[in-house]
């Protein structure tokens, strides 16, 4: 087997020219070009008594089946047609490390992997039919060659720490199944993501005191309520990721309470620090039993959400609740979503209190936030 490790975020930190610079101008230039990402910077960094780097991990692996590596982690040589100095070509399978800085203090000017991302990924699929990108960040990143037909598997493995190669490789080599979700939305392009920006430059200068506000006007409608609301496609929902095995979801039933609700909570009561007492009182279960339908061991991440009712002027939908299934192949479990009376109300500016609104709900569950398929409709029974 002929395998191909490319991209500067595969390399060992050995490699790497890790350098701390301030320019002429008082701005940091750190340059942390080649070598793997295995942590954040500022309050999101740490130091490791060891670490594995992911070109170290697959050296290892493939040498115990004498697999042969070639590799390339400087993502300029790769731009630059060095892929034509190995030999053979094309190769079985080509992974290519991709990583973006961050750190507090400071943010990213673009959501594309850094250190020429895209061209590198394209330069590689350009000649290996079977090109993986594996990411490392610490947020969304934008995927512009996420199409190419010659990009088959995409792994974002964020900042794994120091057995960072040795998780990957076992995901790779297939030994672990993967079971993450992705916490955010990636969108297409960095034009569907809506913006609040200030201009950094342009602030060292100024004396209008107000030119450091960024006005946050978005309210509830953030990520997937955002794009939801625009009626926009996205490249990734929220809530996705892909599995080696498959899973298929029963019918989703709700059960209500037998007595009335009162809309509010009592004024009498004392509201304690985290609010009233009457917000976490259980109120409708909502069930759905997952099934793995596949031939090995996966786990699964049934997801509910909730449409609330007009009069609740909430988003479309709402994460409500989820739960991790670790399931044998043919094995089912049920999974039981408590909501809560904070779960179902909304913050009623006129009567200044939680409100159970009047009308119908909309239960839906399934393993994304656009991959709903079971569904029940509900109403409460409120007191008049």
């Amino acid at each position: 087997m002929n395998i191909g490790v490319f991209g500067n975020g595969a390399a060992d930190l050995t490699h790497g020219q890790y350098s701390l610079v301030i320019g002429s101008d008082g701005t940091f230039q750190g340059d942390y070009d080649i070598g793997t990402l295995a942590v954040g910077g500022g309050g999101g960094t740490g130091r490791f008594t060891s670490i594995v780097s992911p070109l170290e991990a697959i050296k290892s692996r493939a040498q115990s089946y004498g697999a042969l590596v070639q590799y390339i982690t400087d993502n300029d040589a790769i731009i630059s047609g060095g892929l034509f100095s190995l030999a053979p070509l094309p190769m079985d399978v080509c992974l290519v490390f991709l990583k973006t800085w961050a750190s507090e203090g400071e943010d990213r000017t673009t959501l594309l992997a850094g250190w020429n991302s895209t061209l590198t990924v394209e330069s590689v699929a350009a000649v290996c039919p079977k090109t993986v990108v594996v990411l490392h960040g610490a947020a969304p990143n934008v995927l512009p060659w996420a199409d190419h037909p010659n990009v088959t598997a995409i792994l974002a493995a964020h900042f794994p720490g120091q057995e960072i190669g040795n998780a990957i490789v076992d995901i790779l080599w297939g030994d672990v199944n993967p079971s993450g979700k992705l916490p955010y939305t990636i969108a297409k392009t960095e034009d569907d993501y809506a913006k609040n920006l200030v201009n950094d430059t342009a602030l060292r200068h100024t004396t209008d005191p107000n030119a450091w506000n960024a006005d946050f006007k978005e309210g509830s409608f953030i990520d997937y309520k955002e794009f939801d609301a625009k009626n926009a496609s996205v490249r990734y929902e929220f809530g996705f990721g892909l599995s080696y095995t498959t899973f298929e979801l029963s019918p989703l039933t709700v059960r209500v309470p037998d007595t009335n609700l009162s809309r509010t909570p009592s004024v009498e009561a004392e509201v304690p620090p985290g609010g009233h007492e009457a917000l976490w009182e259980a109120l409708v279960t909502a069930c759905v039993t997952v099934k793995n339908t596949g031939n090995v061991a996966g786990s699964a991440v049934p997801q509910l959400y909730l449409a609330y009712p007009d009069e609740a002027a909430a988003p479309e939908k709402s994460l409500r609740g989820f739960e991790k299934l670790s399931l044998e192949p043919g094995e089912s479990r049920e999974v039981a979503f408590v909501l809560k009376r904070r779960d179902l109300s909304y913050w009623s500016t006129a009567a200044q209190t939680w409100t159970l609104p009047e009308g119908s709900f909309h239960a839906m569950s399934g393993f994304s936030s656009r991959d709903l398929p079971k569904s029940e409709k509900f109403e409460l029974p409120l007191s008049p």
